[in-house]
């Protein structure tokens, strides 16, 4: 009796087994591949994350009281070609304060026409600091007419692009300086980068497609200025980076305070 029993429960059983083992497997292995998918994915978005936190709180920054102004530095010499586009993309830079500085190094093609001609430059008498010690005598400096754009130019007599760099400093009015070649076109976000960590460390020095240049007895080290000389007169701006780093000067070896950008 009892095998009578026990035959048709197994053969039953072997039955249910048969019918329900493939469904089970391909429930595991829809649950199993899901799994593994969702992990990639996690894993796809972590990394995108991650390389998007730098640029998190650009609004953040754009919109703060406290972010520091920037004044944007650009020697010019023979660069009629390309100055006008390079200052319009400047000025278009995102950014709560900033203002560009054009240093005409004695150009001796139309640079400076090309400038006048697009923004309607008038002139001004502005008394410019000496505090970064110069050699081309400055000429004229110049506005434009609409008492709105952020933009001043400088025309001096030809003395080599690191005193044209100096003589910028010398006319900047923020706290934070940067240079830039007159023939360079910035991502409109560029200056938000450069200038997040002096927000964090204000002692920070930060180049971007540019050099660093420590002269006379400054020392820097792991990016951050340890032993700075002091232009005469002091650091104009306690805060700045740009004003209490070494600058450009190191081609005559006179003091100059600033970084590339």
């Amino acid at each position: 009796m009892n095998e009578l029993v026990t035959g048709p429960l197994r053969d039953g059983l072997e039955v249910v087994l048969e019918v329900t083992m493939w469904p089970v497997l391909v429930y595991f292995l829809l649950v199993n591949s899901s799994t593994l998918a969702l992990v990639l994915l996690a894993a796809w978005v972590g990394r995108r994350a991650r390389r998007r936190a730098t640029f998190a709180d650009h609004d953040e920054s754009l919109s703060s009281p406290l972010t520091p102004a920037v004044s944007v530095l650009v020697p010019a010499y023979n660069e009629e070609v390309g100055i006008v586009a390079s200052v319009s993309a400047l000025l278009a830079l995102r950014y709560p304060r900033h203002e560009v500085v054009v240093v005409d190094d004695g150009s001796t093609d139309a640079t400076f026409d090309r400038l006048v001609t697009a923004y309607g430059l008038v002139p001004v008498h502005r008394r410019i600091p000496d505090d970064v010690a110069t050699t081309g005598a400055v000429l004229s400096v110049h506005v434009p007419g609409d008492g709105r754009t952020p933009l001043v130019v400088v025309r001096k007599a030809n003395s080599g692009r690191s005193d044209a760099l100096n003589v910028g400093i010398n006319v900047a009015r923020h706290e934070l300086v940067c240079f830039v070649d007159a023939d360079s076109l910035l991502d409109p976000d560029a200056l938000t980068v450069v200038a997040r960590p002096f927000v964090d460390d204000p002692a920070r020095v930060v180049a971007s497609g540019g050099v660093v240049r420590a002269v006379n007895g400054s020392r820097v080290v792991a990016g951050r200025v340890v032993e700075a000389r002091m232009p005469r007169g002091g650091c104009r701006a306690s805060r700045s980076w740009s004003t209490c780093a070494p600058s450009s000067s190191a081609a005559r070896g006179g003091p100059g305070w600033g970084a590339s950008c």
